[in-house]
């Protein structure tokens, strides 16, 4: 594959029929900075409380957040004073990449 010259991929045409739909939530860390992360513990709770628990049946389990879960997600900063919102916001993100970094671990192996 190192052969093929990068400017011969145009990959802004290739169409896809793949979508995500979403993820099973995991224990991950998060990283985050010390503002932010006192609202870590409600970004959990609900994203625990819009999860559907075996959304594709018992034999995978867990609690899967799907697409629309997670636009519901990141919503949650305006449930916050304006002075506080942007703190949940930023911990609503790294926690959506924290999942999603234990995601790709998986993928990449």
């Amino acid at each position: 594959m190192s052969d093929l010259d990068p400017k011969a991929l145009d990959l802004t045409r290739v169409e896809s029929d793949v979508a995500f739909l979403g993820f099973a939530l995991s224990d991950c860390t998060v990283e985050l900075d010390p503002q932010s992360a006192k609202y870590l513990r409600p970004v959990n709770r609900t994203a625990l409380e819009l999860a559907t628990h075996n959304q594709f049946g018992s034999e995978i389990g867990g609690f899967w957040l799907m697409h629309d879960q997670i636009a519901k997600l990141r919503n949650l900063p305006a449930y916050y004073p304006s002075k506080e919102a942007p703190f949940v916001a930023r911990a609503v993100e790294a926690y959506l990449r924290a999942q999603l970094d234990q995601f790709y671990l998986l993928i990449s192996r």
